[in-house]
């Protein structure tokens, strides 16, 4: 809370935003969009101009017409963090907007970003720049696949895919609904194309348009050091959904778990909480560089477990130590992260690696290190003796 009075009292800027009510909602989206192009931002609805708090009536209605607004006049569209907050007795609207990896956005069809405390039309030459940037490196998954139909995709998976988020999400989306119609509200069909998203996510055989590109390559060695023995290893070449389930099943089979006797029943305990891996699996997923024909790989070894894929941190925003501590949301893939999130497979965005960190801790294990080097991303879990278990 002090954050907030913080941001109110320094008034408007770059990155803060006063709206007194939410009548004032199409303006807030240009705000919201420009922030998204630029550096990120903070609007609030129930704040004057000079930074007065008067409040305004808030229902679960109220965030829902908002997030509604934004999502259908926006593109691509955006998906801010929307939240009632109290200040001073008085009901207020926080909206929270990250800087987006695949701006440049429109508001209205037109494109703004931040300067001072004003929003300005993007100019033709800046437009294309950030366009030409957006296509070169992330949003990669937004991109439409040349040569793709809708015969390429498995409707079946797309349906079940539906019936988890219903469930999980209240996502209360028709499941009888036309496939076509199904990908395109969840953004993985633009124009009657099919975005590389969805092909990765629910083709038949990704590997058509894809080679090498998205395949997991899991390995349990004997050793520390070495290649050349080996006790298991598999390579997953299905979907991203499908090498996600087969890659946790890997890693289940090949670490060590107890079971926990207690006066009711017996508890299965795995030498590390399976949330931090699925979070590690979710991460390798969802941040890779899926332009580099490079597998992702996972290696068990005696005193680690490593996951390594090519990646790209959003420097100078997010370093290796800022993933130690709070820091933005920058998925490299958005439509991947939201379509794992709809799942249920992640809880928060932006929390994946302080989740690791602290399930890990807490489980009694030394707290896992993050490495990057020449574009790869390498995160490694340190393995320690199960209680009872000789060292």
């Amino acid at each position: 809370m002090e954050d907030v009075l913080t941001l109110i009292k320094n008034g408007e800027s770059e990155t803060v935003e006063f709206k007194k009510s939410t009548a004032s909602l199409r303006e807030a989206i240009d705000s919201i969009c420009a922030f998204a192009n630029h550096k990120g931002g903070n609007l609030f609805f129930g704040v004057e101009n000079d930074g007065s708090i008067i409040g305004q009536q808030v229902s679960d209605d109220t965030l829902k017409n908002i997030a509604n607004a934004i999502k259908l006049n926006t593109e691509p569209k955006l998906y801010p963090q929307i939240e009632k907050i109290e200040i001073g007795g008085k009901t207020c609207i926080l909206i929270t907007v990250e800087e987006s990896p695949l701006k440049p956005h429109l508001s209205y069809g037109r494109s703004f970003i931040r300067v001072g405390t004003t929003n300005q039309r993007l100019d033709r030459e800046r437009y294309e720049y950030l366009l030409q940037h957006r296509f070169n490196g992330y949003g990669f998954d937004y991109q439409v696949q040349k040569g793709a139909a809708l015969d390429d995709i498995n409707t079946d998976a797309v349906y079940k895919f539906l019936e988890t988020a219903n469930s999980v999400r209240n996502l209360n989306e028709n499941t009888f609904l036309p496939a076509d119609v199904i990908l395109e509200k969840l953004e993985l069909m633009k124009d009657s194309g099919i975005t590389k998203a969805a092909l990765l996510l629910f083709g038949k055989n990704p590997r058509k348009f894809f080679p090498g590109h998205y395949e997991i390559k899991c390995g349990d060695f004997p050793g520390d050091e070495g290649y050349d023995e080996i006790s298991n290893d598999k390579e997953f070449t299905d979907t991203i959904i499908d090498n996600f389930n087969l890659s946790l099943g890997f890693i289940k089979a090949s670490i060590k778990k107890t079971l926990v006797k207690n006066d009711v029943h017996r508890t299965e305990k795995w030498e590390f909480p399976v949330n931090v891996i699925r979070e590690a699996l979710v991460n390798m997923i969802v941040h890779r560089d899926y332009r580099q024909n490079i597998k992702s790989t996972i290696e068990i070894r005696p005193s680690l477990i490593s996951f390594y894929n090519p990646a790209q941190l959003f420097r100078p925003t997010i370093t290796i130590d800022r993933l130690k501590k709070v820091h933005p949301s920058r998925p490299g893939n958005r439509l991947i992260a939201k379509i794992f999130y709809l799942m249920g497979v992640f809880e928060n965005w932006g929390g994946g690696t302080l989740k690791i960190i602290s399930d890990t801790v807490k489980a009694g294990k030394p707290s896992p290190e993050f490495f990057y080097e020449g574009g790869m991303f390498r995160l490694e879990l340190y393995r320690t003796p199960l209680p009872g278990e000789a060292k």
